[in-house]
């Protein structure tokens, strides 16, 4: 009975951890468009693209 409850914590603990890491996964791949979301976002960004935009012309 014991070995079965070790699995189980195991496999919660890899389980949690899998998880933890899809979703840090998701927030570094949909970073760009979750802050456009955010309040506060920095309008800096924005003008500075802009500003490398005219550069290149």
């Amino acid at each position: 009975m014991q070995e079965n409850k070790t699995l189980k914590a195991v496999l919660a603990i890899i389980g949690g951890v899998v998880v933890l890491g899809a979703i840090i996964v998701g927030l570094i791949h949909f970073w760009d468009d979750i802050k456009k979301y955010l309040p506060g976002c920095c309008k800096e960004d924005d003008d500075e693209l802009l500003e490398f935009d005219d550069i290149e012309e």
